[in-house]
C-alpha cells in the first residue's frame, strides 16, 4: 500500500455545488471536491454493492427458526410458534417439507436442502440434533451444551456451532456427520449472533449480552477477532464464506432492516431489508453473491421472503489489479499513479454479435432461457402458425419437439428455462392453452381464465405471471405451478410489450395502447400485489424483446418503424446502448438472461439470424484530475 505522504498531493475535480447537474460529465462513484459551504469530498452516485428483492412468501409465519441451503434451494425448519413444520423453496415458491420429529424454536440450522442439520432450541430436548436428507428428518447425536440461541456454519458432516443461553455460554463444538466435539471456546460468553462459511473459515458477529460489534474468525482450530460490524445487534441473520458474506435485520434494540456486507477485511453497510426483522432464517450455505432471509419477528412472525443479489465484484473474480472491488470504491494504482475506480458501467459497454442461424424463419412465437440455454417456441412462418421448437446451446440451434398446437402471436410469453418451460395462450388462434415443456415434450396443463393473445409474462416454470394482451384486457393472473389466480391488473390496457422479471417481481414496458390508441412508452412494476408506473422508456413501441430482472433489465427491437434499438434499465432509469446489427421486431429473446447476456433471434420478415448482447458487469475509470 501506498503511504499517504506520496499520494496526497494528487488533485481532484473542484465543483462548486454537490449536485450531479452542477457536476461536468460524472460516472458512478467519481470522486469530487464540492467548494461550496465548508467544502467536502463527494462521490457521484456510488452504488450500494447489491440489493434485496421479494421472493415467495413462507406457507407458515415463523421466526427463530433454523435455516439450510441456497437461495434458489432452501430449507427452513421449526421455529416461533414452537412448531415441527419446515418447508423447502425452490428460488421462487415455498413447499411443505416433512416434519422435524420434536417442535421446537429458537434452534439452529447449517448444511444444504438435502443434507441440513437442525440443533438446539428452546423446548426439551434442548440438545437435540436431527438431519435432514432431503425427504425425513431423523435424530442425530446429542450436542455436548444444550440450549437455545445457538448458531452455526457449515456443513451437515462438517458444522461449527457456537454461543448460546441459558445460562450464557462461549461453549464450541463441531460435528462431524456423526457426533458432536467440543472445540476452543468462543471470545465471548454470548447469544443470538450470526454466523456464515464453513467448519474452516467461517465468521461469527454480533450477539448479546450486551449487544455487541464484535467479530469473530474460526479457522478449524483458533479463534480471532476480527474488524467489528458497524452496528451492534443481536439475532441477526448471515450468508456467505469468510472472504463475502452479508448479516443482515436484527435487533439494535429496535428491529433493524440494516444489511452489512463482509470483504474478508472490512464490514460495509449496504441495501437495507425491505422489511425491518429480528431472527430470520437465511439459507447459510448460500456463495457471497445471492443470499435468503426468511420468515422473522418484527413486530409479529411474518411470512415475508427477500432475496439478496451482490452488485459487486467478489474477490474470487478480480478485475484488472483490483481484487475486492465494490460498485464506485475508490482506490489507487500504484502502477499508474492513479486514483480509480469501479463502476457499474457493463451495459452501457456491451455490444451485439451474430449467433448460429435458426433452422426455420419465424416470427412472433415466444422464447424460454438464457443467451447459451435457450428456447424458440412457435410463432409464424409466411403468416400461417407454427408448431415449431428450438433449443440453442450458445453457439447453434437443435430442432427439438413441437408444440402440441401450432400457435402465433404469442407476445412475449414465454417463460422458465430451457428444461423447464411454459408456452402460454395465443391470438391466433385465440386461446388460453397452457403447454409444459420438461426438457423432452410438452405437456397440455391448466389453462389460465382469459384467453388472449400478444400478452407480456414473466417468471418460471412452477411460478409465472401474465398480463395485458388482445382482446384489449390489462388482466393479471399469477401461476403457483397447479393453478391461475386473478390478481391486480395492469394501469394501462396494452399488448405486445416487453416483460421480464420475476412473478413477484415484474416490468411489463412499452406495447401498443388498446384498443388502438397508439405506441405505449409507460413501464409498470408489478411488486407481488399490485402495479405501479416507473419511469418510461425513451421510445416508444411495441413487438420488442426482453432479458433481465426489474432491476437489471434491458430492451430491444420493436417497431414501429422497425427498430434495432437497445435499452438499458437500472431500476430506475433506461439508458440507450448499443443498437442490434439488424432492425427487426417480433423476435424472439431470452426472458432468463440478464442485462449482460441476452439473446435476440428471428423476427421480421421470417429471420432466422440470431444476435448476442455481451458487456462487462463492471468497469474500472481512472478519476479524473484537475
Amino acid at each position: 500500500m501506498t503511504a499517504f505522504k506520496t499520494i496526497k498531493g494528487v488533485p481532484v475535480k473542484t465543483v462548486a455545488g454537490g449536485q450531479p447537474n452542477a457536476y461536468p460529465s460524472p460516472f458512478e462513484g467519481e470522486l469530487f471536491y464540492d467548494s461550496d459551504g465548508a467544502g467536502a469530498f463527494k462521490f457521484v452516485g456510488a452504488a450500494a454493492a447489491g440489493s434485496w428483492a421479494s421472493g415467495g412468501a413462507l406457507n407458515t409465519a415463523r421466526s427463530s427458526s433454523a435455516g439450510a441451503g441456497t437461495q434458489t434451494a432452501s430449507l427452513v425448519a421449526g421455529g416461533s410458534p414452537s412448531t415441527v413444520n419446515s418447508e423447502e423453496y425452490n428460488g421462487s415458491s415455498w413447499s411443505e417439507g416433512n416434519n422435524l420429529n420434536s417442535a421446537r424454536s429458537v434452534l439452529a440450522g447449517l448444511g444444504t436442502q438435502t443434507a441440513g442439520l437442525a440443533f438446539g432450541g428452546a423446548q426439551a430436548p434442548r440438545a437435540l440434533s436431527e438431519e435432514y436428507d432431503g425427504t425425513s428428518w431423523s435424530e442425530g447425536n446429542d450436542l455436548n451444551q444444550e440450549g437455545e440461541s445457538r448458531v452455526g456454519a457449515g456443513t451437515q458432516t462438517a458444522g461449527i456451532a457456537a454461543g448460546g443461553t441459558p445460562p450464557v455460554s462461549n461453549a464450541s463444538e463441531e460435528y462431524n456427520g456423526t457426533s458432536w466435539t467440543s472445540v476452543t471456546n468462543y471470545p465471548l460468553s454470548i447469544a443470538g449472533m450470526a454466523a456464515f462459511g464453513t467448519q474452516t473459515a467461517s465468521i461469527f458477529a454480533n450477539g448479546t449480552p450486551p449487544r455487541t460489534s464484535v467479530a469473530n474468525a474460526y479457522d478449524g482450530t483458533n479463534w480471532t477477532e476480527i474488524a467489528e460490524t458497524n452496528t451492534a445487534r443481536e439475532q441477526a441473520s448471515g450468508s456467505g464464506s469468510s472472504t463475502l458474506g452479508i448479516i443482515f435485520g436484527g435487533a439494535e434494540p429496535a428491529v433493524s432492516a440494516k444489511t452489512e456486507q463482509w470483504n474478508g477485511t472490512s464490514w460495509t453497510e449496504v441495501a437495507d431489508l425491505a422489511t425491518a426483522r429480528r431472527a430470520s432464517a437465511s439459507g447459510s450455505s448460500s456463495p457471497g453473491t445471492l443470499a435468503l432471509c426468511a420468515g422473522g419477528y418484527g413486530p409479529v412472525a411474518s411470512a415475508a421472503t427477500e432475496e439478496w443479489s451482490f452488485s459487486g465484484i467478489p474477490p474470487a473474480s478480480p478485475v484488472a489489479d483490483y481484487t475486492d472491488a465494490i460498485v464506485g470504491q475508490l482506490y489507487y494504482n500504484t502502477a499508474s499513479s492513479t486514483f480509480k475506480v469501479t463502476y457499474a458501467g457493463g451495459a452501457s459497454l456491451g455490444t451485439w454479435s451474430s449467433g448460429g442461424a435458426m433452422n426455420t424463419g419465424r416470427l412472433q412465437g415466444s422464447s424460454a432461457g438464457t443467451q447459451t440455454a435457450a428456447l424458440a417456441i412457435g410463432g409464424a412462418v409466411t403468416s400461417t402458425a407454427n408448431a415449431s421448437n428450438e433449443g440453442y446451446n450458445g453457439s447453434s440451434w437443435t430442432e427439438l419437439a413441437d408444440i402440441n398446437t401450432a400457435r402465433k402471436e404469442t407476445g412475449r410469453s414465454g417463460v422458465g428455462t430451457q428444461t423447464a418451460a411454459l408456452f402460454l395462450g395465443s391470438e391466433t388462434p385465440l386461446s388460453a392453452l397452457v403447454e409444459s415443456w420438461n426438457g423432452s415434450s410438452w405437456t397440455e396443463t391448466t389453462e389460465f381464465n382469459t384467453a388472449r393473445g400478444k400478452q407480456g409474462a414473466s417468471g418460471l416454470q412452477t411460478a409465472a405471471l401474465i398480463y395485458g394482451g388482445t382482446p384489449n384486457t390489462a388482466n393479471t393472473e399469477s401461476w403457483n405451478g397447479t393453478s391461475w389466480t386473478e390478481v391486480n391488473n395492469l394501469n394501462q390496457i396494452k399488448a405486445d410489450g416487453m416483460g421480464l422479471g420475476s412473478n413477484t417481481a415484474s416490468l411489463y414496458v412499452g406495447g401498443e395502447n388498446q384498443p388502438g390508441s397508439g405506441l405505449a412508452a409507460s413501464n409498470e412494476f408489478y411488486n407481488g400485489t399490485s402495479w405501479t408506473e416507473l419511469a418510461d422508456i425513451n421510445t416508444a413501441r411495441y413487438g420488442g424483446g426482453s432479458s433481465g430482472t426489474s432491476t437489471l433489465g434491458l430492451v430491444f427491437a420493436g417497431t414501429p418503424p422497425v427498430r434495432a434499438l437497445t435499452e438499458s434499465w437500472n431500476g430506475s432509469t433506461w439508458t440507450e446502448v448499443a443498437d442490434m446489427a439488424t432492425a427487426r421486431s417480433s423476435i424472439f429473446s431470452s426472458p432468463a438472461g440478464t442485462n449482460v447476456s441476452a439473446l435476440a433471434s428471428g423476427g421480421t420478415s421470417n429471420s432466422t439470424a440470431t444476435e448476442e448482447f455481451t458487456a462487462p458487469e463492471f468497469s474500472i475509470k481512472t478519476v479524473t484530475t484537475s
